[in-house]
This record gives C-alpha cells, sequence and structure tokens, in this order.
C-alpha cells in the first residue's frame, strides 16, 4: 500500500470536504485502494501511524453510514474491513440533499417576500434542485440498464 500514500492523502482531503473526518476518509480510500479481503484494523493502525481509538471510530463512522463492513474469511477471527457501494447507489441519499436544498431555497425565496434579481437567482437555483430530484432516478435506472447490457456482452 506504501505506492499509494499519495493517492490516499489527494482522495482523502477530497473525502474530508465531503465530511468525513481526516482518519475516516483517508481509511475510505486505503479500503478502496485494497486488494483481496481488504483491511484488517491492525493493517490499518500500522499503515497510519495512528491510535488504536482514531482507527476504531473512522471503522465505526464508515460502517454505520454503510460506507463499509468487516467480514471474516476463511473461519480466521480477524475482521476483514472493506468498502460497500450501496451508499452510493441509495437514489433516497442521493436526492435527500437535492430535496433539502430545493426546499431550503425556495422557502427562503418566499419568506424574503421581496421581488428582486436575489429572489429570481434563487428561484432559479431551487429550480435546478427540483429538476435533479425528479432526474436522478432516470438517470440511476438508465444506468442500471447499461451495466445490465455491459456484463451480458463481456
Amino acid at each position: 500500500m506504501e505506492q499509494h500514500r499519495q493517492k490516499i492523502e489527494q482522495y482523502g482531503v477530497m473525502m474530508e470536504k465531503m465530511g468525513l473526518s481526516p482518519v475516516a476518509a483517508r481509511v475510505f480510500i486505503y479500503l478502496l485502494l485494497s486488494p483481496d479481503h481488504g483491511a484488517t484494523f491492525e493493517d490499518l493502525v500500522d499503515y497510519f501511524k495512528v491510535s488504536k481509538s482514531a482507527v476504531s471510530g473512522a471503522l465505526k463512522m464508515l460502517t454505520n453510514t454503510n460506507m463499509a463492513d468487516s467480514k471474516t474469511v476463511g473461519g480466521q477471527r480477524k475482521r476483514y474491513f472493506n468498502v460497500t457501494f450501496n451508499f452510493m447507489l441509495d437514489e433516497s441519499l442521493i436526492t435527500s440533499k437535492f430535496k433539502m436544498m430545493y426546499f431550503m431555497l425556495d422557502d427562503i425565496r418566499v419568506s424574503r417576500g421581496i421581488k428582486d434579481d436575489f429572489s429570481q437567482r434563487l428561484e432559479d437555483i431551487s429550480m435546478l434542485y427540483k429538476m435533479l430530484l425528479a432526474e436522478v432516478p432516470i438517470i440511476v435506472e438508465r444506468w442500471k440498464k447499461m451495466i445490465s447490457l455491459n456484463n451480458k456482452l463481456e
């Protein structure tokens, strides 16, 4: 994994900007890059040179948000942590942020009670989020069909 240290840092910073803690962000990227069964708790503590509680907290955050899970392999007692993709494919999770932005911006526009350029901009942007709410399910369905077709061709 040493060969990936720069990418783990680079993409870890990106994941931090998306709301993950610094350790959770880097653990997530590490798991994306991990070969085989993922990584054990000990692998992560050793690689990141942080406290066990920091790694434990990061793994707890990742598992609680369904970004990672763990399994045992071949009857070993060690748990191997790996990335799950469910959170990336959950339409309700994707659209919930769009819905919040739409309702918030539209409510602020109405609450201001002023018809000016700023209110028009709020309305325009809230309509973008409303449009995204309608389009995401269509895009996900098209994506599923494309994946299915692609798998059949292979």
